[in-house]
């Protein structure tokens, strides 16, 4: 990380299953700071990206680098699915970029927050500041009863994250 000067802030929650809220997703280069911040932290962690960007030859990087290609355009069955994949598996960190595009959006995907409480795993928002080259990790999201709070929590800590400075 200091290599490319960026620093982490938080901890990372010692837990077998976690899902890794990242926001905002602005750039491509989200994807390559995820993968240092991840080598850094040395951790595995698997991803959701769009079912596109695993053709060959760039399909081979994305699964082995955790990817979970996602059909954007039939989202019937997903949490279903996501929810088997944490329940038969002991260990998964799961990283979601809630806006679900690196364009602007008023009103974030809930696929996300709707895993999470179906699977009963927590949410951890990493937020990603471009100005001051700083990943935050905000508190942990344990109370998984409500997908509206959820969401609404990330936001917070995004939008509280995206406006700090060093």
């Amino acid at each position: 990380m200091r290599i490319i000067g960026w620093r982490l802030e938080g901890s990372f929650p010692n837990e077998a299953k976690v899902i890794v809220a990242v926001a905002p997703h602005t750039s491509n280069i989200d994807f390559l700071l995820t993968v240092v911040v991840i080598w850094s932290l040395g951790i595995k962690a698997s991803f959701l990206a769009k079912q596109s960007l695993f053709q060959f030859p760039l399909g081979i990087i994305m699964s082995a680098f955790g990817g979970i290609p996602v059909d954007r355009g039939s989202p019937q069955g997903l949490v279903e699915q996501m929810t088997e994949q944490f329940d038969s598996q002991s260990e998964l960190i799961l990283g979601i970029t809630p806006e679900g595009t690196r364009s602007d959006v008023v009103h974030w995907k809930r696929g996300f927050a709707l895993i999470a409480c179906a699977a009963k795993v927590p949410v951890l928002p990493a937020v990603l500041n471009y100005k001051t080259k700083l990943v935050r990790f905000d508190r942990l999201i344990s109370t998984l009863d409500d997908a509206e709070q959820i969401v609404r929590a990330v936001q917070e800590a995004a939008v509280t994250g995206a406006s700090r400075k060093r």
